[in-house]
């Protein structure tokens, strides 16, 4: 795309600036937006964005060279770039000017798609994955994106971030729409969405999981954390959908937004999508789904109320994108939940393995609660951590979740990064200590040695979660990232158990 038609598109966020140089002469075809310098080839347009740790203003001489044909910012160069400059409006979020740059150039793929977005504080992957799953087997060209990185027509490849940059999200939306994808399903985290990660993607329909304590770092209150997840549902038109929990404080975020809004939720056949659920005799689930959107027997082999809770949305959502009810039911009755999510690991072991991302107190709570019912006679014990540099506010109510919900605990390291792990062991410890909870409460800083240390406790047939990190293969230490994969260790741990 010519840059002069690009400015006239973007006329209302930015403007050509004056050129101030004989060299910015002219009027370059443009291939894409680039908002990491190091990434920039011939013909890119860099978006010269201010970050939390650096400003891209200072790394436009690197772009140019590497072949920048123009540079999106919001002025105030230390040189003449020696290209032109398309500068931000005063009063213009920049990163909402690129995000619309970067659709723009890569086309607007996501107008020739169905885009699902998955908001709220636990269970984003598992329905993006679910959906997926739905799609594909439903004969529709489905992508994914969020935690596990992007995935298409199963290739995968790892992402920075829950929600993409928008330059990196409208380039893989373009590639595999050429390829034949009709529909994505994607994670909005509170993050991306006030940081305008999605800025320049039209949605048809969000889901929102549920709304629990995390990032309050960030955002502040839970007040202000649901006001930035409900940015997502203001900014659909009047033609989208919005699948919302029955919750007080997601329900006042949303008010007044132009969108369609639908409250879903367990045991309650007044909401308009409803469901109940009961433990099969195989450990999986039983559910009847009604309301609105149609419905009927689903059976499931995932585990717990909050992975019915997420069945429940998923057919929602496929509904909403034109899949029939049979099929809806029929497709997720067969899907798998995403990886490192309630993931049963070792199954030959004489115990019960698992492995969940849960890293907030109420996604603990949960997966214990989804494990009690289950196996509701045996001992359940559970190894967990808490992130560093993270929330954390967060430490002591996830020890406290971890005690009450499991009859024994060893509280471990995380991914401490740059913090001090035995200080936050002892924050998640504490949390433990007077809430009513098991009094067998241990404590071993090195994540290796806790796991080896929790299997050689078990006895035949109980029950082990080991919680936090879920598919991550790596712990975060001083910056550096070290091979380390839960699943990997447990299994490790099984043979030198047995």
């Amino acid at each position: 795309m010519l840059l002069s038609r690009l400015a006239r598109t973007l006329s209302d966020t930015c403007t050509l600036a004056p050129s101030v140089s004989a060299s910015c002469s002219g009027d370059p075809d443009l291939r894409q937006a680039c908002f990491d310098s190091r990434r920039v080839r011939s013909g890119d347009l860099y978006c010269a964005l201010r970050g939390d740790r650096v400003d891209g203003r200072d790394f436009v001489t690197d772009a140019v060279e590497r072949g920048a044909a123009a540079i999106l910012s919001i002025g105030g160069l230390s040189d003449d770039p020696g290209v032109p400059e398309l500068r931000v409006h005063l009063g213009t979020n920049p990163a909402e000017a690129a995000g619309l740059a970067a659709a723009e150039l890569a086309g607007r793929p996501g107008d020739s798609l169905f885009v699902a977005a998955l908001t709220g504080t636990n269970g984003k992957s598992t329905v993006v994955h679910l959906l997926e799953q739905a799609w594909q087997r439903s004969g529709v060209g489905a992508a994914r994106v969020g935690t596990l990185g992007f995935a298409w027509d199963g290739q995968e490849r790892a992402a920075l971030n829950t929600t993409p940059a928008a330059d990196e999200l409208h380039a893989f939306l373009a590639d595999v729409v050429r390829q034949g994808a009709r529909a994505v399903a994607l994670e909005a985290s509170s993050h991306g969405i006030v940081q305008h990660r999605l800025a320049g993607l039209e949605v048809d329909a969000v889901g929102w999981t549920n709304l629990s304590h995390d990032h309050l770092d960030y955002h502040g209150d839970m007040e202000s954390y649901a006001a930035a997840k409900a940015q997502l549902v203001h900014r659909m038109p009047g033609g989208g959908v919005a699948l919302l929990p029955h919750d007080a404080c997601v329900l006042e975020a949303v008010r007044g937004a132009r969108c369609e809004q639908s409250v879903f939720g367990l045991d309650d056949p007044s909401l308009p999508l409803h469901a109940s659920a009961k433990v099969a005799l195989d450990g999986g689930m039983e559910m009847e789904i009604g309301g609105r959107f149609g419905g009927g027997s689903l059976n499931s082999k995932l585990v717990g109320r909050h992975n019915a809770e997420n069945l429940l949305l998923a057919f929602g959502l496929l509904r909403v994108s034109g899949i029939d009810i049979d099929t809806a039911l029929g497709v997720l009755a067969g899907a798998r939940a995403a990886p490192g999510r309630l993931e049963r690991v070792a199954t030959h072991a004489p115990w019960r393995l698992f492995v969940d991302y849960a890293h907030t107190p109420e996604a603990i709570e949960r997966a214990l609660e989804a494990l009690r019912a289950s196996y509701p006679d045996v001992r359940i014990g559970i190894v967990v951590g808490a992130g560093g540099d993270r929330d954390s506010a967060k430490r002591g109510p996830m020890g406290a979740a971890a005690a009450r919900g499991a009859d024994w605990c060893l509280f471990t390291s995380d991914n401490p990064r740059t913090e001090d792990p035995q200080q936050i062991l002892t924050a998640v410890a504490a949390g433990a200590q007077g809430c009513g909870g098991t009094q067998e409460v241990d404590a071993e800083v090195d994540r290796r040695a806790a796991i080896r240390a929790a299997v050689a406790r078990l006895h035949a047939g109980e029950v082990l979660l080991v919680a936090g990190k879920g598919h991550e293969s790596y712990q975060e230490i001083h910056g550096v990232r070290y091979p380390f994969d839960d699943r990997v260790e447990l299994v490790e741990a099984v043979s030198c158990s047995v």
